[in-house]
């Protein structure tokens, strides 16, 4: 009776024992197959750290993959890679990420992510901004990539450039020889865009490519020479760098100015009109959420920005003496004062 009963005590005890650690082992295993998925990033311009310009975008991104689901240290690895807008730098870059194995690398600018390409067939490729990918060689089209890039483009084409001189022209009718600032990474093809000068009655003058401060102050200065009565510089990366020193320049000349981007415009800047790149990059995140799902790239077309914003700074169209038309006013969609 005793020997029944210490084999039936026995027994119990063995299988409470197993009861309750059951949930502990599921609960441990659970957490161990945990997916940790790996993005490699890659960038053409310069790393927060040195221009907080490029600090929004990549914050808003991380922000975006949070809602998404992915928190960085629990289930996602981020490797940034940031060249410095060097272009003999990416090469060795993108082949460091490939070596990661990332589950999809994210390439912010035409460069970075013709680069990538070369390096691999295979990974996924998420675009974070880059002009025209269909005429860049990137994808074989918008509608169907056809290959393992995919993402969002800052525009098709360039009539992006002949609409900044339409603004400029319409907010300033006076303007008549527009000095364009190109920097030594600009891809920026002057063929389209002087055709929409001379629809606009207006004359370019090319600068030189700029990298250094000087470069930039001997430019300003030989296109002032030349007859230069306003600005335009495009969202190019040493542009963007050195946007404190080229609106600087421009209000030292009293010269309107057109700028690809807001930063500018924050800089002290007179107006811009372009995509807004913290929404490219939001948009860039949902690519990689679906690709992480298992879509694949080919299958996902290239998405272009649904909106273009107009940024005017107030205290500079006073500082120059302007006064814009109704028609540039109704327009705009932030005044920075």
């Amino acid at each position: 009776m005793t020997r029944d009963r210490t084999c039936w005590c026995i027994a119990l005890l063995m299988a409470l024992l197993l009861g309750t650690s059951t949930p502990l082992v599921l609960a441990t295993q659970s957490q161990t197959s945990t997916k940790v998925y790996r993005i490699g990033f890659l960038a053409f311009g310069h790393r927060p750290s040195s221009d907080p310009a490029a600090a929004l975008p990549l914050a808003t991104f991380r922000q975006a993959l949070r809602e998404l689901g992915y928190t960085e240290g629990r289930n996602l690895v981020i490797d940034e890679r940031w060249a410095e807008a060097r272009l003999n730098r990416l090469p060795v870059l993108a082949g460091e990420l490939v070596q990661l194995r990332p589950d999809v690398i994210v390439a912010s600018g035409a460069s970075a992510v013709r680069v990538v390409k070369r390096a691999t067939q295979h990974i996924p490729i998420v675009i974070a901004g880059a002009a025209d990918p269909v005429a860049e060689g990137l994808v074989a089209s918008l509608a169907r990539p056809d290959a393992n890039v995919t993402g969002v483009s800052v525009l098709t084409g360039r009539e992006l450039e002949g609409k900044r001189l339409e603004l400029l022209k319409e907010a300033v009718p006076r303007v008549t020889r527009v000095a364009v600032i190109l920097d030594s990474t600009s891809r920026l093809e002057p063929a389209p865009l002087e055709v929409a000068a001379r629809a606009l009655g207006l004359t370019l003058l090319l600068s030189g490519e700029t990298e250094s401060p000087d470069e930039y102050r001997d430019a300003f200065a030989e296109m002032v020479r030349d007859g230069a009565d306003a600005i335009y510089a495009p969202e190019t990366p040493i542009n963007v760098r050195h946007r404190q020193l080229i609106v600087e320049l421009a209000l030292k000349y009293r010269l309107p100015a057109i700028y690809g981007s807001r930063e500018f415009v924050e800089a002290g800047g007179l107006m811009a009109y372009g995509p807004n790149f913290a929404e490219l990059f939001r948009r860039a995140a949902v690519y990689v959420d679906k690709i992480l799902k298992g879509a694949t790239p080919r299958d996902l077309p290239v998405e272009q920005p649904m909106h273009f914003e107009l940024v005017i700074n107030a205290k500079t169209m006073k500082a120059l003496g302007l006064s814009f038309p109704p028609t540039i006013l109704i327009g705009v969609d932030e005044v920075i004062r």
